[in-house]
């Protein structure tokens, strides 16, 4: 009973990776990702934020703190390609 139970759960752990796995294999570039998953974080802490009551002021001080640094990295990644030897970059 307990085999059961513990092969089930690990079938499913194994359903959550692979669709994980499967969801993050659509973006082909760092690029992609990076913005997806930055917008994700921000909006689960917008919600967190607005749902806490935090003064929207400030809140918007801290988005505004982070967004050149993805800025930065998204233009260095289409400039120069983390994959790729600076002899094949485009200049």
């Amino acid at each position: 009973m307990l085999k059961n139970i513990l092969n089930k759960l690990v079938g499913i752990f194994t359903n959550i990776l692979d669709l994980v796995n499967n969801v993050f294999a659509v973006f082909k570039s760092k690029r992609a990702l990076m913005t997806v998953v930055i917008t994700i974080a921000w909006v689960v802490f917008g919600y967190i934020g607005i749902k806490n009551g935090t003064d929207m002021g400030n809140f918007s001080a801290y988005f505004v703190s982070l967004s050149p640094f993805v800025i930065g990295y998204i233009y260095g990644e289409t400039k120069r390609p983390s994959g790729k030897q600076c002899g094949e970059c485009n200049k």
